[in-house]
Order: structure tokens, then C-alpha cells, then sequence
């Protein structure tokens, strides 16, 4: 399956990079490793809210419709409107397919995933900022404990 773009993950950043690509009309696919919002569904307390007010919950072609706009958000409505994000444009996400690797080619790159390679001309790594740690290398001279 060639693709011009390959988005490696379904939460926040993979789903508005998918809704632009559709707006633009380029092909393009989702790779997540569980479902779409899976960090919000695996790594989240249950009784996590959003910082910031519903009314200020907007992703491209998207926002907030509920009865609370002054309210903030649990996990599982971020879950909820993450999900009917996704079904309002039918993002292309393969779920349950983990990146093995990704590689430089001649014409683009090759990402191999648990169901086989994808082609394509670009990758967007849209993981999260909480997927790996970022330590600077000061923190390299500082003990463990």
C-alpha cells in the first residue's frame, strides 16, 4: 500500500494532520499502535480533566458542541470527542498496528509496521510529547536519587 503520507499515531496532532491532508485531497494513512486517543483510554487517570475551558477545545474543522462550554472535560469526553473527531471525516487510521521502523529511501520513506511496509513520500511522527522523555544532557551529571 503507497501512500504520499504516513501519520504514525491517532490522538491530538495525527487527527488534525489527517483532517488537513483530507481537506487538501492527499492520500495518506493513520498508524496507531492501540485506538485512536489510546493514551487517553491506557495512561490517564479517570478522574483527569482538561485544563482549559470546553469552549476552548477546537481542532481544525472541529469544536466543542456540548451543554458545558464554562466545563472542562474529563478523560473519558476527551476519549468520546477524539472518537467522533475521527468518524466526522473517516480518518484513515489502521489501529492496533505498531511502527517497527522507519527508513530514508530513494523516493520517500518506508515505514514497516506489524501488518507490512508503507511507502510513501513523507511521515509525520504525531506519537505525543509524552512518549519518550526528553532529558537534556545536563541532567546526564545528575545522581539517580
Amino acid at each position: 500500500m503507497r501512500t504520499t503520507v504516513t501519520i504514525i499515531g491517532a490522538g491530538q496532532a495525527g487527527l488534525a494532520m489527517s483532517r488537513t491532508l483530507t481537506d487538501r485531497s492527499i492520500d495518506h494513512v493513520v498508524i496507531e499502535r492501540g485506538q485512536t486517543a489510546d493514551s487517553w483510554r491506557t495512561q490517564r487517570w479517570d478522574s483527569l480533566r482538561l485544563l482549559t475551558p470546553n469552549w476552548m477545545t477546537r481542532l481544525p474543522g472541529w469544536r466543542y458542541c456540548g451543554g458545558d462550554p464554562d466545563g472542562y472535560m474529563a478523560a473519558a469526553e476527551v476519549i468520546d470527542f477524539l472518537d467522533a473527531y475521527r468518524r466526522s471525516f473517516d480518518a484513515p487510521v489502521r489501529s492496533d498496528t505498531e511502527v517497527l521502523s522507519v527508513a530514508s529511501t530513494a523516493h520517500g520513506y518506508l515505514t514497516t509496521t506489524t501488518d507490512g511496509p508503507v511507502p510513501s513520500r513523507a511521515v509525520v511522527v504525531a506519537t505525543g510529547a509524552c512518549s519518550n522523555p526528553h532529558i537534556p544532557a545536563v541532567g546526564a551529571e545528575l545522581p539517580e536519587r
